[in-house]
């Protein structure tokens, strides 16, 4: 269990140590965070499967347990964890674009009907102002 929430913890290190390198460059290198944010946890899974393979484990527990236990669960959460957190942030990512196009749709045809009503107005006022006035004779 230690070994999950180390992982996790590599995980979120990469993450916003992405996050802070897309900040300090010009123009962003990593454009998916969370696909980005694997390497170092697999990184550090394979040196730990390496140290678990090469050390004698304690008496009791096998090489595979080990392995499965230490390395393979904790590897499958964290990957599990990262398609998920990218397949929400997706889905927020197509509801913010949706909600924008539809304002911008909104204000440009209010925007249109706002730049109609003065020009309606002077007509209005044109007519009634004829109207009113009788021809001389």
């Amino acid at each position: 269990m230690s070994n999950t929430f180390f992982y996790v913890f590599v995980y979120f290190l990469g993450y916003y140590g992405s996050n802070i390198l897309n900040m300090l460059t010009v123009r962003p290198l990593i454009t998916n965070r969370f696909m980005a944010a694997l390497f170092p946890v697999y990184g550090f899974a394979f040196a730990h499967a390496y140290m678990i393979v090469n050390k004698s484990p304690p008496p009791g527990i096998t090489i595979e347990h080990a392995l499965l236990f230490s390395v393979v669960v904790p590897l499958i959460l964290v990957t599990m964890g990262a398609v998920y957190f990218m397949w929400r942030n997706k889905e927020k990512q197509e509801e913010q674009l949706a909600e924008m196009s539809q304002t911008n749709v909104e204000k440009q045809s209010s925007d249109a009907t706002t730049a109609e009503i003065p020009v309606q107005k002077n007509e209005v006022a044109e007519n009634s102002s004829n109207q009113h006035k009788e021809p001389k004779q």
